[in-house]
């Protein structure tokens, strides 16, 4: 047929139609679809020409007859659908006599505005033909539609739903060819970007040695900076691209660090804070805590300077508030708790500041949230729960209102199911199996839906791994080992393709390392293989970042593994070996900082020292190493012990021989619902 589709529409919604022509006789199939099998044959490379009343008819005589004959030469009718045309007598007959030939299942809608569910003169958005029943008395079509609302699909992605309609193709398919694309032509701008800032680096160190062109160069060349670093970056970090910023962000750096925020303007001191900001972050994800405190520290000193020139100016509060955070999550990921509690309570005073500044102003809002959040984060990594639960719970009713008024808010979405996450695990901690797991599903649904809804941004299925481990953990616990499984294979594919796609980021590294870690204990014949594959990545890892308390912990967790695995078969000077080489890694983060993961850690090399003791004859010394467990797992912090020290006191009392003592732990543990396991044992 002559036209691809015909585009029937109201002339109130012109500017749509002309937007809506150009775009669809212009866009350009990805070429990993062009020629592959649609419904009506192979897809072209082109959508093709298409009509439009207002750019045909001015050549022809009779208006009827003209629209007769493009809707009969016409492959498609796709109807702009609004208030305008849901009253027009002439959309509506274009759309009976589109049906009348046959060829109903080839209209498609495209909503502009009005409500799809009203069928209110005014408020509906479909024309009577396009919903009135097959047959009278029947019930009401439902039009193929493509929401480009706001509250809908949104403009763009309603775009690609009709091009899908159109070419007869599955959107999702669609939509990762696109997104292929978009990459790649990213990938190309970005290295003719980082040409262009080689230049850009020079010309700002040119302009600040040549005094009389300093002004002028340096504002021309923080501009390109600003863009490098701001909206590049953004980009950038949704396609999981942020190793073609490194060499950008040293520069940039180096730069920086040339200058006394004395002797900038406030402008040019904003755009440094945010870059430095931004470098830091990009640093955090690499794992390298070292530099990404360097960056965090140039930008609050910066951010500190603007603030005190204007302590009425709640941006530069909130510039300020970003790097006393991100400050406090450095010294928080390194084990220091002492700068944390430091840096998170100047961050919370900061967000209520702000907070009163403007009540009108939400993101500010959610910067106090973000402030008490904090300190219950801290409070359960001194293991203070009840506080640490009863400000997560208050937190949570918070974010349960906002997502009212924003349900298609990616990020606040998944703000709110971080504190799911964060009770999943204060409830874990405590014993109540049943509920973590419905707070960890919970932020596994809310990561799932925004992987779904936002396919761009890789942030969110790095959550939904991350989300899978959690699931994993408890599920393991309460003895749902099929669930278990399922849930870190899942997990590990999505690692393994962020892990391909950029081998230098260190989040997505360790995420790797600690799924293939977890994977293993399921089968003794792959383990050996998949606990020395964990390991050279987790060490990697904790080579670029040795200070990361996470990494260490993991590490110390793939040794005992390997040393429980090789006592198994027997070699007790190799399991001996793991367990030095675990408490090697712990041991100077304990003497830094006791908290109770690592307490935990110490007292299972305890429990495996004493297991290759015994295995070996050595009784004397097994009881030693049991007792040296018992003794760290029976420190009271006030109050009953917590939950997750009691399978190993339990195991460490009975290896003594003291089951008296270990039956009320075991009690304990039986009525949460754990169930034993043990791994290697398939």
């Amino acid at each position: 047929m002559r036209y691809r589709a015909f585009l029937s529409y109201s002339h109130a919604d012109e500017k749509w139609a002309r937007w809506l022509m150009r775009r669809l006789e212009s866009y350009r199939v990805p070429p990993k679809l062009v020629g592959t099998p649609g419904r009506d044959g192979p897809i072209p490379a082109k959508l093709g020409q298409m009509f439009r009343d207002r750019d045909e008819l001015p050549s022809a005589g009779d208006l009827s007859s003209t629209i007769s004959a493009a809707l009969a030469d016409s492959s498609a009718l796709v109807v702009i659908c609004s208030p305008a045309s849901a009253r027009s007598r002439w959309v509506n007959a274009e759309v009976e006599a589109f049906r009348a030939s046959g060829r109903g299942d080839r209209i498609f809608s495209f909503i502009i505005g009005g409500d799809p569910a009203s069928r209110e003169p005014g408020q509906a958005s479909f024309p009577q033909a396009l919903i009135a029943p097959e047959t009278p008395g029947g019930p009401e079509r439902e039009p193929l539609a493509a929401d480009a609302r706001k509250e809908g699909d949104g403009r763009d992605r309603a775009f690609l739903k009709l091009v899908a309609g159109l070419l007869g193709v599955g959107f999702d398919d669609l939509a990762q060819r696109e997104a292929q694309q978009r990459h790649k032509r990213m990938a190309l701008i970005t290295a003719a970007s980082l040409l262009g800032m080689a230049i850009a680096v020079g010309l700002a160190v040119t302009a600040y040695i040549a005094r009389n062109d300093a002004e002028r160069r340096q504002a021309q060349a923080e501009d390109i900076l600003g863009f490098m670093l701001g909206d590049l970056r953004k980009n950038l970090t949704k396609v999981g691209r942020l190793d073609l910023m490194r060499s950008v962000d040293d520069k940039a750096t180096g730069y920086f660090a040339t200058l006394n925020p004395r002797d900038l303007s406030d402008r040019a001191l904003e755009e440094q804070a945010r870059s430095l900001t931004g470098i830091g972050e990009v640093r955090v994800n690499e794992g390298n805590h070292k530099e990404a405190m360097t960056a965090f520290k140039e930008a609050h000193a910066r951010s500190m300077a603007l603030y005190q020139r204007a302590p009425e100016n709640g941006q530069r509060l909130f510039d300020l508030a970003q790097a006393q955070y991100w400050i406090g999550f450095v010294a928080w990921q390194q084990g220091n708790f002492e700068d944390t509690a430091l840096w998170f309570g100047k961050y919370r005073d900061s967000g209520i500041k702000l907070a009163a500044m403007d009540r009108s102003n939400f993101a500010w809002q959610k910067e106090a949230a973000y402030g008490y959040h904090n300190m219950a984060v801290l409070d359960e990594s001194l293991g203070k729960y009840d506080q640490a639960e009863k400000a997560m719970l208050a937190e949570r009713e918070l974010y349960v209102g906002w997502l009212k008024q924003f349900p298609k808010d990616y990020e606040l979405r998944f703000e709110a199911a971080n504190i799911d996450s964060w009770l999943g695990s204060l409830a874990l901690r405590r014993g109540r199996l049943e509920q973590a797991e419905i707070y960890y599903q919970a932020y596994s649904d809310a990561n799932a839906m925004n992987m779904r809804e936002d396919t761009v941004n890789v942030k969110w299925k790095q959550n939904y791994a991350e989300s899978l481990l959690f699931l994993y953990a408890v599920q393991l616990q309460r003895g749902r080992l099929e669930q278990a499984k399922n849930s870190v294979s899942e997990a590990m594919k999505i690692s393994e393709s962020l892990f391909r796609q950029d081998p230098s980021n260190g989040e997505w590294m360790m995420n790797l390392g600690e799924c293939r870690f977890k994977h293993s204990v399921f089968s003794r014949n792959n383990a050996d293989k998949e606990l020395r594959e964990a390991r050279a990545i987790i060490e990697k890892a904790f080579s670029l970042n040795p200070k990361n308390e996470r990494t260490a912990d993991m590490l110390a967790q793939v040794f005992l593994a390997q040393g429980q695995l090789t006592l198994i078969s027997g070699d007790t000077a190799g399991a001996a070996a793991r367990a030095q080489e675990a408490i090697d890694v712990i041991e100077p983060k304990w003497k830094l900082q006791p908290n109770e993961d690592l307490r935990q850690r110490k007292a299972q090399i305890h429990l495996l020292r004493g297991s290759i003791a015994r295995q070996g004859g050595n009784k004397q010394q097994s009881e030693v190493e049991y007792q040296a467990a018992v003794k760290l797992l029976s420190e009271n912090p006030g109050g009953e012990l917590p939950f997750t020290r009691l399978k190993d006191l339990v195991q460490a009392l009975e290896l003594l021989g003291q089951k008296e003592q270990a039956a009320p732990y075991k009690e304990r543990l039986k009525q949460a619902g754990l169930v034993p396991f043990i791994p290697f044992a398939t």
